[in-house]
């Protein structure tokens, strides 16, 4: 945007309060994005039709086909152009299928994501992606793409899930050593390793993952009054250094007349960084500073779970599912902040501390009808335990001696108690249409105790239904409607504070979960062997939404804000090229969104914060199967995402981001990648806007930060033992 758009902008908000209003730029950069994005799917459409269209009951190739349920099923030979290694690379190339890792709904049935293991979800909250990860590439049997409900002890409701079905007993293993090198010269290493084997009757799968990582991060400021005159300005280097060493494992047996599965994930992830910021009083940067800033940051976090798994499954295909789950987690922030102005003269001295310590409790049951028969009813309920205790510590320092910041909410602990029950219909109404719906209902108690104390009670119906009707074997039509609730992030009834932005927000000891009623009706198509569109409208009726508010106590923090409407358009196509180059694979992913929520502080609609209204990508992949070579290039649209405070609006914009790879699985036996990502640059802007007293008041001035990343080269070798 020009320095003179930006003006214009400014002296709009000021105006205006929210700052809404839209630059010419703006608009032409979002229909460009739009045109684009239809541009590119239309096409996908039209020379599809150039592929043969199976017909119902033909199978779409040897190595994938569809049973008479309507169930995708692809052998691990379809995957072989791609060399995948791992369950995780073969998923994320099924056809008409997009990866959902899960979310943080309440509980354990509500963070399912959309992939099983041998017809169940594993029995963990923890990361669904490192689970497929450390199933080896051997150890895949097929793939199955199921349309339709599967019951909600397994996907919670998702109406297209994939069933990773594994080859029992085999003893196979994954190696990937990754070197990675940033603009500033460093290279760190990182390596994963994953093993399956069997141990004394148990099926085990362990996968170990360890990283050195640097991520230098250039930072130039400029801050500018309400009539657009620079009053200062300042550049920053912070090099960022992270850490990790992560154990996940799983072992199973057949024990006590049904299959026993445990499962743990233990690992911690230190973070250093240094902030040295030079600044300028009232005019650009030179190499004579008036001051500098340094913040010194330090972060740990480690967590350990563990859970079990206990399932049986009679003659006459009732499964019963017992199901336990804890985790404990721990998260240590400290951070130092000192002004020196002049250069070597401190004036200013901040520190800050904060501990939290979390623990998750979690037990289910389910006892529900499998499979013999075409209504396949289900019941189940869960008890589960949340306790985070946060301690906040902020002093200050200046001519006048130090001082201890007293912040709403600083030192809490929280608990919650939970218990739920439901029950859940699969019905296969016809040969063509099955009909999966359910009810929840669930009670809760949210206890704050500490500096803030509050205890509140909660009470909620949870329905929802979906439809899937298969017009033919490769094409699906689906509606479904559901009401969720969202999942507290206790760390929001305590204080926080952002170093960098300067930045205390208040706990709020009175949250309550936002609501959300959605509708959605969505059609699959998959028109020939590997290619496949998918397009999705929603709506969604959100309440308590949560959104950063005026606090009672008189200061920012999160808190409950009203109703909204969410609604949009999601549209992902995956078009084979063979007809005009072999081996060629053109991926495009389109989301457009609208929102709109009444903010009583500025008495009118505008949009939720940290959602991007637009947004598209693509991957173009060329595969060399003779010469055992591939070759591609990605691209991540640009975004802006606006964010809303009580005295502030910060605007996120991001930049078109292009990556280039090649690999091969040519040499030595084992796959090589070399990758190039951001190349054709990686900066970031944060556009702050300053108000006072608040959104609804005069505006003061803004401060403009643009954040450069770099770009990254990475060079890995994967090899299979």
């Amino acid at each position: 945007m020009s320095g003179r758009h930006m003006r214009q902008q400014f002296r709009e908000m000021a105006i205006g309060g929210s700052g809404l209003s839209k630059s010419p730029a703006h608009v032409h950069k979002k229909s460009w994005r739009t045109l684009l994005a239809a541009t590119a799917i239309a096409s996908g459409l039209l020379l599809s039709f150039s592929e043969p269209v199976l017909s119902q009951d033909e199978p779409v190739t040897s190595d994938s086909e569809t049973d008479a349920s309507g169930t995708a099923i692809y052998s691990a030979e379809f995957f072989a152009q791609f060399a995948p290694q791992n369950a995780f690379d073969m998923v994320q190339r099924l056809p008409g299928f997009s990866f959902d890792g899960g979310s943080d709904a309440r509980g354990f049935g509500g963070t399912a994501g959309n992939v099983l293991i041998d017809g169940a979800r594993p029995g963990s909250k923890n990361s669904l992606e490192n689970v497929l990860q450390r199933i080896p590439l051997a150890q895949v049997e097929r793939i199955e793409v199921i349309r339709g409900g599967v019951g909600a002890s397994d996907a919670a409701g998702q109406t297209v899930v994939a069933n990773v079905v594994r080859v029992p007993g085999a003893s196979t293993g994954t190696s990937i050593i990754r070197f990675v090198r940033k603009d500033d010269g460093s290279i760190r290493p990182q390596t994963e390793t994953s093993y399956s084997t069997t141990i004394d009757g148990w099926e085990t799968s362990s996968k170990l993952d360890a990283a050195l990582r640097r991520q230098p991060r250039d930072i130039s400021f400029r801050n500018r009054d309400a009539d657009g005159v620079l009053t200062g300005s300042a550049e920053e280097v912070r090099p960022e250094n992270f850490k990790w060493i992560w154990y996940n494992g799983e072992a199973g047996k057949n024990l006590f007349g049904g299959r026993l599965v445990l499962n743990t994930v233990i690992g911690t992830e230190p973070f250093r960084a240094l902030s040295v910021r030079d600044t300028f009083d009232g005019r650009l940067p030179d190499s004579s500073p008036d001051g500098q800033i340094l913040i010194d940051t330090d972060r740990t976090y480690s967590e350990f779970s563990l859970g079990a798994d206990w399932t049986r499954t009679g003659a006459d295909n009732w499964k019963i599912r017992l199901l336990s789950f804890t985790e404990v987690s721990k998260r240590d922030f400290e951070s130092e902040f000192i002004e020196n102005k002049p250069v070597n003269n401190q004036i200013f001295l901040s520190n800050f501390a904060n501990v939290r310590d979390r623990l998750e409790s979690i037990f289910r049951t389910t006892y529900g009808k499998v499979a013999g028969s075409n209504l396949k009813p289900e019941f189940g309920a869960e008890v589960a335990y949340n306790k985070l205790d946060s301690s906040f510590d902020l002093f200050e320092e200046d001519e006048n001696g130090v001082i201890e910041l007293d912040v709403p909410s600083s030192n809490v602990k929280v608990a919650e108690i939970r218990a739920e029950a439901f029950t859940n219909i699969v019905w296969n109404a016809t040969d063509k249409l099955t009909i999966d719906g359910g009810v929840t209902w669930e009670i809760s108690r949210i206890k704050v105790t500490g500096d803030a104390t509050n205890t509140q009670t909660f009470k909620f119906l949870k329905p929802m239904l979906n439809f899937t009707y298969n017009v033919r074997d490769n094409l699906q039509l689906q509606l479904r409607t559901s009401r969720t609730v969202g999942q507290l992030n206790f760390e929001d009834f305590a204080a926080s504070n952002d170093v960098t932005d300067d930045r205390v927000l208040a706990g709020n000891p009175d949250l309550s979960p936002d609501q959300t009623w959605r509708v959605e009706g969505s059609a699959d198509w998959r028109f020939n062997r590997a290619g496949s569109i998918v397009v999705t409208l929603f709506h969604e009726w959100r309440n308590d939404v949560l959104e950063q508010i005026l606090l009672p106590s008189g200061s920012g923090g999160l808190g409950n804000a009203g109703s909204a409407t969410f609604y949009g358009l999601e549209a992902d196509l995956i078009l084979p090229l063979d007809f005009a180059l072999t081996g060629g694979r053109l991926e495009v992913g389109y989301r457009r969104r609208e929102s709109s929520l009444f903010d009583p502080l500025i008495g009118r609609d505008r949009p939720l914060s940290d959602i991007n209204d637009e947004f598209i990508r693509f991957e173009f992949r060329h595969d060399l199967v003779k010469e055992r070579l591939a070759w591609g290039v990605e691209m991540d649209g640009g975004f802006e995402e606006p964010n809303f405070f009580v005295t502030e609006q910060l605007d996120f914009e991001g930049p078109y981001r292009f990556d280039i790879y090649a690999e091969t699985t040519k040499f030595l036996g084992v796959k090589m990648r070399l990758e190039w990502t951001r190349f054709a640059g990686n900066t970031f802007n944060r556009n702050r806007l300053f108000f006072d007293p608040d959104r609804s008041g005069t505006f003061t001035g803004s401060e403009l930060q643009q954040r450069d990343f770099g770009s990254t080269v990475r060079f890995e070798i994967t090899s299979q033992f």
